[in-house]
């Protein structure tokens, strides 16, 4: 199918280039048919950018993985923006943030910036990322177990899955993608938020010291978790595990919100 689309391509190609080379005669058609020329050239236009579409869906370039890694010695906020990209966060036993990007050879890579006590993830904007359908890329990051600062995660579509997590405070915002985080140890707030999305949290402590409010608008609220001064209405649920030391907000309008 890709050599087809190739063969067409390369047919469409050689078709402009005929054609841009008669230039006046380009000029002259212009003059006379205006927009009918226009509309002549319309079909080999869009016929160019699906070829182009689909070239990238079938082709066999293979994968590429972008490795960083940056300290994050006096670092009080990390930021990782991933848009609609899935994203893999882990809290894991290495010295310095790890930063990968699962990526198609010639799509763009992570950027990492440091500006004073802020380290801030983001993803080059590419069209080829876009087009490369069924090679959706992945962000991994690693953040060392000892780090105690804030970490603000923010995104669209993309799906979230957190594994390990401790120490630090940890802020999400997304709309349509899931989130799911698994918590080693409940030692800070934790503030969750999505539009369309779910939100999954996994507890390996039996009573984390924390004090509960799930919000959802149309979506189901599940907690496996016993609550004291439990307090539940058509949209909320309120209540306290251990001493209510950290505060965890999980908000959802249309998802569902599940603790266990």
């Amino acid at each position: 199918m890709a050599v087809s689309f190739f063969l067409l391509f390369t047919k469409i190609e050689k078709s402009l280039e005929s054609d841009a080379a008669s230039s006046c005669t380009m000029t002259s058609k212009l003059k006379r048919g205006g927009g009918k020329t226009m509309k002549r050239y319309a079909p080999a236009a869009i016929l160019w950018i699906l070829g182009m579409f689909l070239l990238s869906a079938c082709g066999s370039r293979g994968e590429e993985e972008e490795l960083q890694r940056v300290t994050l010695d006096e670092v009080e906020v990390l930021e990782i923006d991933h848009g609609s990209t899935t994203l893999f966060v882990e809290t894991a036993d290495v010295e310095a943030l790890e930063v990968s990007l699962l990526r198609s050879g010639s799509s763009a890579g992570a950027v990492v910036d440091q500006t004073d006590n802020r380290v801030k993830i983001s993803l080059d904007n590419d069209i080829t990322r876009m087009l490369n359908i069924g090679r959706i890329p992945q962000l991994r990051v690693k953040i060392p177990a000892d780090y105690a600062g804030k970490v603000e995660i923010d995104g669209s579509s993309g799906k979230v899955t957190g594994t390990g997590l401790q120490n630090h405070s940890l802020q999400v915002k997304g709309k349509s993608g899931n989130i799911s985080l698994a918590f080693t140890r409940l030692n800070n707030d934790v503030d969750v938020s999505a539009t369309s999305g779910n939100v999954n949290i996994q507890l390996d402590e039996e009573t984390p010291d924390a004090t509960w409010v799930l919000q959802s608008g149309s979506g189901r609220r599940s907690i496996a978790v016993p609550l004291q001064d439990r307090n539940e209405s058509n949209r909320k649920t309120e209540g306290r595990t251990g001493d209510g030391e950290h505060e965890v907000k999980l908000k959802t309008s249309s998802g569902n919100i599940s603790i266990k």
